[in-house]
């Protein structure tokens, strides 16, 4: 080593330092990206996804599938749609007659029929003054959707119903009857109604009819894309779960009431019905494994059917569908191995599926098999492309992006969709950047680190790090106030929303509270998806920063308040956020590499804080504070001690506050005394004399979670007294 130049070596060492850098952003990047699933890699990801199918798509179809088809040489001779109710009827007696087993209806039958008789002489008289009389006409042709009920009362028929998952709610719509729903729960299953996908409203069909027979949903799911490739096999409504118009098809076929479900640690995972299982995601969609194009399964034309000219027996134990092909009549989906294909045949394609137990599903272990693949395949990736030879380099790029694409066709082919979008992408992404990085390291260094210091750090931090004479990676030690503020049911709500919408309620909510972290002297570090991070007392000194912090914490409960007027409006929702703050020691400066910097903290009271913002929901409360941080501003506002904690991985118990503005403080003074005294007699031993205490403040103060809690802890710890009680309570979730 000593006959090699020194400057050759200080050039391997920054290259070293570089691709290590690089590689390891990357991996960081991919694995952060296949978290959020932007928008643009969900758009390349779905047509990898379309390419396997097209290519690995089974073709083998059961049986049991059929589809009568109203096209356009029955609207030919029956006249357009929609029909008299009678004829759909007539039509549906006939499928039956022909053997059907069930049939699923795919069309909506929301309004009364105009061209009842009935119907017409009430409009006539409505708008002309005129009583009409119909002589001869028996009674039953009187009120054609009576007729149609009571037809459907008689025959093994499913209606279709739609859920509307944007807009506003149906306060006052009833709900139709459903199935029944068992829940098979894993003893670490998760609460699995939450992620289940719920629309506040639905266009249902009339009363009478949903009186007569069951409803399925004709609900489907299209990507950002417009394609077409899953539905939601089960959909919540009103408190209720309703179920796809394949699945209801088949478990009226089958005589099944009930469906089963299956729940684990992400919630639900499956749906039975009889002896057929069906995959869903913990949002109850299903992956629909198209066969083909359209006309894949057999499609028997209506006029056919009503004429009795179809074969008898044609039908026999089959699951028919009811639907159109016609352009006219606009049930036109795109898949990804057709374009024009029928939205009925989805549903066919649906139950073919879980007829022959054939699924494509994201298998459980996906995340933490993409994590890993990422991270392995990021650094072989880095050191070939940082220093091997150009014709080395050429053939790792394509032996591991093969490698990749390989793996996720082979999955594929047994029916994991696993993608290797990720990977691929990651390869692709450390080649691109290392080998820019071997022509033009210096000048890159140079123009990352002046625009990240221009456009990315703020105006007191540059001058912070031009002050140290170009140490850039010089901290310090010092006492800072940490601030994490995190969105409850983020993710429900970004669910019901588009994308877009997502990205424009998070703006329209980060730009207030960023001006108030601001504003009131405090340096924010990062934005954490929904959540916030934010410090007080660096890189400048901040003279009573705890009482800052909670000053902003306050502010912020208060501008959410006016911020969801307009959020409710706009958007459809508001949201509610948790503060946890703590003041205590941490290490300061710029982290990162000699190209990628961040200004940040660390140290064992940022992980406290964020801790301290999860407690939020426990107790019921807005801002959870440390002891540290209330002793430092004991003058500036009034405190209600919330708990004191045992937490794991800490020696010391933690006290734990809710914060209250002096004036609010007044005006509660009784029964913040009252909670003192009690919580007094609590950490005492005295669980009957507390859990009285509690009782009482939980009666006059019903929604206060605070309160409930500790009455019944008391009531289990009288029950059953600890040995050696010391007033501390350990803290059992993370």
């Amino acid at each position: 080593m000593r006959h090699i130049p020194q400057h050759i070596l200080r050039a391997l060492r920054i290259r070293g330092l570089s691709v290590t850098v690089i590689g390891v952003a990357v991996i960081v990047f991919m694995a952060f990206s296949y978290i959020r699933q932007p928008l643009f890699m969900r758009i390349l990801d779905y047509k990898l996804y379309d390419a396997f199918l097209h290519v690995y798509h089974d073709k083998e179809i059961s049986p049991a599938p059929a589809i009568i088809n109203l096209d356009e040489q029955t609207l030919a001779k029956y006249g357009q749609w929609p029909w008299p109710r009678f004829l759909v009827a007539e039509l549906l007696q006939a499928i039956v007659g022909l053997g059907a087993a069930s049939v699923g209806v795919d069309v909506l039958f929301i309004e009364e029929d105009r061209n009842s008789p009935r119907q017409f002489a009430r409009d006539f008289k409505r708008f002309h003054d005129v009583d009409m009389r119909f002589e001869n006409v028996p009674e039953q042709f009187h009120d054609y959707d009576a007729l149609l009920a009571q037809t459907l009362k008689t025959l093994p028929v499913v209606l279709g119903m739609y859920l509307n998952f944007t807009g506003q709610a149906d306060e006052d719509a009833a709900s139709p009857p459903t199935v029944g729903v068992i829940a098979q729960k894993s003893a670490d299953a998760a609460p699995y109604e939450e992620r289940i996908s719920r629309a506040p409203g639905a266009n249902l069909p009339l009363k009478l009819f949903w009186d007569a027979a069951p409803l399925g949903l004709l609900n489907m799911n299209p990507d950002e894309d417009g394609v077409v490739r899953r539905i939601p096999m089960l959909a919540g409504y009103k408190g209720k779960l309703y179920l796809s118009l394949s699945l209801r098809s088949l478990m009226l076929a089958l005589g099944q009431r009930n469906v089963m479900l299956r729940v684990g640690p992400d919630g639900l995972e499956s749906l039975r019905v009889g002896n057929f299982s069906i995959p869903v995601s913990p949002e109850g969609n299903f992956t629909v494994p198209f066969k083909g194009p359209a006309r894949t399964y057999p499609y028997y034309s209506a006029k056919d059917a009503l004429d009795g000219t179809l074969p008898a027996g044609a039908l026999k134990g089959r699951i028919v569908f009811l639907g159109t092909s016609a352009p006219g009549l606009q049930d036109i989906r795109i898949t990804p191995l057709e374009r024009v294909y029928p939205g009925v045949e989805v549903h066919a394609s649906a139950l073919d599926a879980v007829l022959q137990q054939r699924f494509l599903r994201i298998p459980p272990w996906t995340p933490g098999a993409q994590f890993l693949a990422i991270t392995l395949c990021g650094l072989i990736a880095a050191p070939v492309f940082g220093f091997a030879r150009p014709r080395v380099y050429l053939f790792m790029v394509a032996a591991l992006l093969g490698g990749a694409l390989y793996a996720g066709a082979h999955f594929f082919k047994a029916g994991f969709v696993v993608s290797p979008l990720y990977v691929m992408l990651t390869i692709a992404l450390q080649g691109a950047l290392l080998l820019f990085l071997r022509f033009w390291q210096e000048d890159r260094q140079k123009n990352v680190l002046r625009n990240a210091f221009s456009r990315y750090v703020a105006p007191e931090v540059v001058e912070r790090i031009t002050k140290l004479g170009g140490d850039i990676f010089a901290g310090e030690e010092v006492e800072a106030t940490i601030m994490f503020t995190d969105i409850r049911r983020f993710t429900a709500i970004s669910e019901s929303l588009r994308p877009e919408q997502v990205v424009s309620l998070l703006n329209r909510y980060f730009t207030p509270m960023t001006a108030l972290v601001r504003g009131n002297k405090g340096t924010l570090d990062k934005f954490i998806g929904d959540a916030l991070m934010a410090f007080w007392n660096a890189p400048l000194p901040v003279p009573g920063h705890p009482a800052l912090a909670v000053r902003t914490a306050l502010a912020m409960q208060d501008k959410l308040k006016t911020l969801n007027i307009a959020l409710q409006k706009d958007f459809g929702h508001e949201i509610s956020m948790g503060v946890g703050l703590h003041t205590g020691k941490v290490f300061v400066g710029n982290m990162g590499s000699e190209e990628l910097l961040n200004y940040t903290i660390v140290g064992d009271s940022v992980n406290l804080a964020s801790r301290l913002e999860r407690l939020c929901p426990r107790y019921g409360v807005d801002v959870v504070l440390s002891a540290a941080t209330r002793s430092l501003c004991a003058e500036d506002f009034a405190f209600q001690q919330l708990d004191t904690l045992r937490v794991k991985g800490k020696e010391q118990p933690l006290a734990v506050f809710a914060v209250v503005p002096l004036e609010e403080g007044a005006q509660r003074l009784p029964e913040l005394e009252a909670w003192q005294a009690a919580f007094d007699a609590y950490t005492r031993g005295a669980f009957p004399v507390a859990g009285a205490m509690a009782d009482t403040l939980s009666r006059e103060f019903p929604a206060c979670l605070l309160y409930q809690i500790y009455a019944q802890r008391c009531r289990a710890l009288a029950a059953n007294p600890p040995h050696d009680w010391d007033g501390i309570w350990t803290m059992t979730a993370k």
